[in-house]
């Protein structure tokens, strides 16, 4: 990730810390799966990477009372916001850039987890390395990714109105296939399962006040303008294809090292 685009993205999360909870619905259903899917064992030492504004931070807290949890985010305001909800919980929070942690990092944790954080990064399959490499016996890894048919109607719609359409972010996420190989390049088992959430909103700009509202509207350093002509033919474009409802895709994955799987 170029320098100017990791900053924009920052950036762009940190300004959405205070609506942040407000507008991400699909992730905190995401982070109650997530915990739901998560295989029954006991955990000391636990790394969250990308904790937001806290939500899973506050499930893996209550559930692992007596684990001892790192949670960062490379959004400082994202931060903050964690912090005032995990004030009870024994939790560092750390203002740290997730892959350049997992490079550096020499602790060795029990459970290392993410919620729709780590399909921002650059290379993850060098991450993933990293991630087995910094779990300790019997660890377990434990993410859930948005994936590239995500926000697929507005990537169709912004198709037909502009010649060049801007690339939504997801266009560059990983998919299933591509996650699984890299995953399994570094840990011995390998489980993936996929939901579609889908979300109807009131208007155009409802949708795109979404958006805004969870700092996910990724990096455009060239975006066309959207006059009130090209505004109207989106309108006209998802009220033709059955009202302004997006799709979400995320996968669910879970690992283990390769000297150990878990029980």
């Amino acid at each position: 990730m170029s320098e100017a685009r990791k900053k924009e993205i920052c950036r762009r999360f940190a300004k959405a810390a205070a609506s942040y909870d407000e507008y991400a619905l699909v992730q905190q259903e995401s982070a109650a799966r997530l915990l739901t899917a998560l295989p029954e064992f006991s955990a000391a030492r636990i790394l969250e990477i990308g904790c937001g504004t806290g939500n899973y931070t506050v499930r893996l807290a209550a559930r692992f009372p007596r684990a001892s949890l790192t949670a960062l985010d490379f959004a400082e305001a994202m931060i903050r916001q964690a912090g005032k909800k995990c004030q009870a919980a024994d939790v560092a929070f750390l203002h740290a850039d997730g892959e350049q942690y997992l490079a550096e990092n020499r602790r060795q944790f029990d459970l290392i987890t993410s919620n729709a954080t780590m399909q921002w990064f650059d290379d993850l399959g060098l991450a993933l390395a990293h991630v087995a490499r910094s779990l300790a016996p019997r660890g377990i890894f434990h993410a859930s990714l948005f994936g590239p048919l995500s926000l697929h109607e507005l990537a169709a719609a912004l198709a037909e109105v502009f010649v060049e359409p801007p690339a939504l972010p997801a266009a560059q996420f990983p998919g299933r296939e591509t996650i699984g190989q890299l995953a399994r390049a570094s840990f011995a088992r390998v489980a993936i399962t996929e939901t579609v959430y889908r979300r109807t909103y009131l208007s155009l700009q409802d949708l795109f006040r979404h958006i805004r509202g969870t700092g996910t509207g990724g990096y455009h350093p060239a975006l066309p303008r959207l006059t009130r002509g090209r505004l109207q033919r989106l309108e006209e474009w998802f009220r033709g294809h059955g009202g302004f409802a997006l799709s979400y895709q995320i996968f669910f994955v879970t690992a283990s090292r390769p000297d150990e799987e878990p029980k």
